[in-house]
């Protein structure tokens, strides 16, 4: 009796473990008392529920309920994509250069003087040599010549000034041929515009790496027997005639000179400029020098300036021996202006720059300096780019090593 008796209770184990088993199967579901919280279990009622289990599964094998068992799909696209913060190029442009008028106009380098800043002392000499004495001659003798009758004179010196100041304008605020550098040319993404407009690839793709270093070792053998060469600073290829300039640090088409009269490179783009400066300039001194001397020393104009010592005391004395001074001054420049339009005329009648002819170099492409085309300008100021594209790696600062201070002060105090 004993026997069966254990038997039986060995049935009825078994019997409650197979009914748990299928409680927790695809067959049955929990049912949660809010009561008790206490999980039960209830089997389906209906003989089919198997196969309506395995019709909730999908093609791929994954049960479209069970949300563990879903891919993991758009958790990517949810992630904002934050995008670096583009400036105009004129803002961030990597030379010395100066943009103004929102990268209409461009001027030189840095000054030479503190107390100046980004104007050249030259250039301020220059335009005070030419204002200073049309002023006199338009307050004084061009009323006086008008009254007389005579209308050719004054308006022709008129024009003249006109145009030497026009001029002037032009050489200082003109982009004089810069050929922009590796860095401008990446960010601008211009590489196949360049190409197009100089007929090579200005940065030897094939042969050079793309951050340019090396790149002197491996330039194509048919650039550098024309005479093409390799700028180290710029990490680009420049035609013949092009140089780089170290007050503006830019390699420049067909460089002449860095003039600090006009406080900008004198090349392609802008020596058309330059030279109708030199002869406007030259023509203007003769045109209001003399007739300037000739009434400062007519018996009116010594009769108002005697009446003018005698009312004042004597407090005008100073001013004229000023403008004496000032006007030996300007006496000076103008045949130093004639010295160098003779200059110029001389370089332009032998097809030869300004560093041609002092490094005694030849015109390997036989192009004329002053009736060949200005050409297209390289670069675009007003394009957009990531003022960290423009920054070499192997030239960037050392990034600031964390210590005590900036650890605890900048916590403390901020970053400011």
């Amino acid at each position: 009796m004993a026997s069966m008796q254990n038997a039986g209770d060995r049935a009825e184990v078994v019997s409650n473990l197979r009914s748990q088993d299928d409680d927790f199967s695809f067959g049955g579901k929990l049912e949660f008392s809010p009561k008790s919280g206490v999980a039960k279990s209830s089997r389906a009622a209906s003989s089919n529920a198997g196969p309506s289990v395995l019709g909730k599964f999908s093609a791929e094998g994954r049960d479209a309920t069970d949300l563990e068992m879903q891919p993991l799909t758009g958790v990517a696209d949810e992630v904002p994509q934050v995008e670096r913060p583009k400036k105009r190029l004129y803002n961030v442009w990597p030379s010395r250069n100066k943009f103004f008028c929102r990268g209409t106009m461009m001027t030189g380098g840095e000054t030479e003087m503190g107390i100046t800043p980004n104007c050249s002392v030259p250039n301020l000499c220059v335009w005070t040599c030419i204002l200073a004495p049309c002023s006199l001659y338009f307050i004084w003798v061009f009323p006086h010549l008008w009254r007389e009758g005579c209308y050719a004179l004054p308006l022709a010196t008129l024009a003249v000034f006109l145009m030497a100041t026009g001029f002037l304008l032009a050489t200082c605020c003109s982009d004089p041929g810069i050929i922009p550098r590796r860095e401008v040319v990446l960010a601008t993404k211009s590489a196949k515009k360049l190409e197009e407009r100089l007929g090579y690839d200005l940065l030897c793709s094939d042969t050079v790496p793309l951050d340019g270093r090396g790149g002197g070792r491996n330039l194509p053998v048919e650039l550098t027997s024309r005479g093409y060469r390799w700028c180290r600073t710029c990490r680009i290829i420049r035609p013949p005639r092009a140089s780089h300039c170290p007050d503006c640090d830019n390699c420049v088409m067909r460089y002449d000179h860095h003039c600090p009269f006009v406080n900008n490179c004198v090349g392609q783009r802008n020596y058309h400029f330059f030279f109708g400066f030199v002869t406007s300039v030259l023509c203007l001194a003769m045109m209001v020098l003399p007739v300037l001397f000739w009434f400062l020393n007519s018996e009116n104009f010594e009769l108002a300036v005697d009446g003018m010592i005698h009312v004042s005391s004597g407090a005008l004395q100073p001013v004229f021996y000023g403008l004496i001074a000032l006007g030996a001054l300007i006496g000076i420049a103008t045949l130093l202006s004639s010295v160098l339009w003779v200059y110029h005329v001389f370089l332009i009648a032998t097809k030869r720059t300004t560093k041609e002819f002092r490094k005694n170099l030849s015109n390997i492409a036989e192009e004329p300096t002053l009736c060949a085309s200005r050409g297209p300008r390289l670069f675009d100021p007003w394009a957009l780019v990531d003022p960290r594209d423009l920054i070499r790696v192997d030239e960037a600062p050392p990034p600031i090593p964390n210590n005590f201070c900036s650890d605890t002060c900048g916590n403390c105090f901020g970053e400011d």
